[in-house]
């Protein structure tokens, strides 16, 4: 929805006997969400209400809020992972630039084909209900979207134009390689995997009811690797220190430091931006 007017641009609704009311579930959470960051400088992230478990996650850089409901029995580190994937699907897919908005004629029909990106993104989570580890897959393709993403942020705006041209032909080279290897081709999650200059490395469309997760993190954390890497290479590993500081990539490590060392990622992490 948009965070500003609570006007919803999206919702749907995978069971018919969930109790919610659109206009009244967006106009209340909105004011929920006004009301914390006024009162408490901060934004809620999960609530309990009308029985459900209730996540939500803005993006102030885009004035949105994406907000999820489902049972109490569906633990809160999934819903909000999940949602997270919605989220960065949906911004690739129908918000180009923060001005977004300046364009827009308050007309909510041309993001209605997302409903079935939604719709999909469901049937291949319930398919992968049974799969134990499916928890913490989700969040370690929340973890490393956030990662490159920000990383993107950084070739795009903090590194000269001369060399930047030479990071991104450096990545697509990278990328063009990954995609050739066998293993890659062989496996339907890391086939999903896609790169261009515009959007960066997108992850979130890996379906782990078809892939094989293990090799699947394995190779997500060597992109990671490799991309960070290029980035210390162009500028040298003292300001690429500095300007990973600058984009707040060390803020959003701290700022989830409980979820990295349950997922064992947090001294990786650490290393890979502050050594050499």
């Amino acid at each position: 929805m948009d965070n500003e007017s609570g006007v919803t641009l999206v919702f749907t609704s995978m069971e018919n006997d969930l109790p919610v009311n659109e206009d009244l579930v967006s106009g209340l959470l909105t004011a929920l969400n006004q009301f914390t960051l006024v009162e408490f400088k901060q934004p809620i992230e999960s609530i309990e209400m009308g029985g459900l478990r209730w996540s939500y996650i803005a993006d102030n850089d885009k004035g949105l809020l994406f907000i999820a409901a489902d049972s109490k029995d569906v633990s809160a580190e999934i819903l909000r992972s999940r949602l997270v994937v919605i989220k960065q699907s949906f911004v690739q897919g129908f918000i180009k630039d923060k001005n977004w908005k300046e364009n827009w004629n308050g007309n909510v029909d041309g993001f209605k084909p997302f409903k079935e990106t939604i719709y999909e993104y469901y049937n291949h989570w319930i398919q992968a209900e049974n799969i134990t580890t499916i928890a913490e897959f989700f969040d370690i393709l929340g973890i490393f979207q956030q990662i490159l993403n920000l990383i993107m942020n950084i070739i795009e705006t903090r590194i000269p134009s001369e060399k930047r041209i030479i990071v991104f032909q450096h990545l697509e080279r990278l990328y063009d390689t990954f995609s050739r290897t066998p293993y890659v081709q062989k496996d339907e999650g890391l086939k999903s995997i896609t790169f261009n200059r515009d959007s960066g490395f997108n992850i979130i469309n890996i379906n782990p009811s078809n892939c094989d997760m293990l090799l699947v993190e394995r190779e997500i954390v060597n992109i990671t690797k490799a991309v960070v890497h290029t980035v210390k290479r162009a500028v040298g590993n003292a300001q690429a220190v500095e300007l990973f500081v600058e984009e707040k990539v060390f803020e959003y490590i701290l700022s989830n430091l409980d979820l990295l060392a349950e997922l064992n990622l947090q001294k990786f992490l650490l290393n890979l931006f502050l050594i050499d």
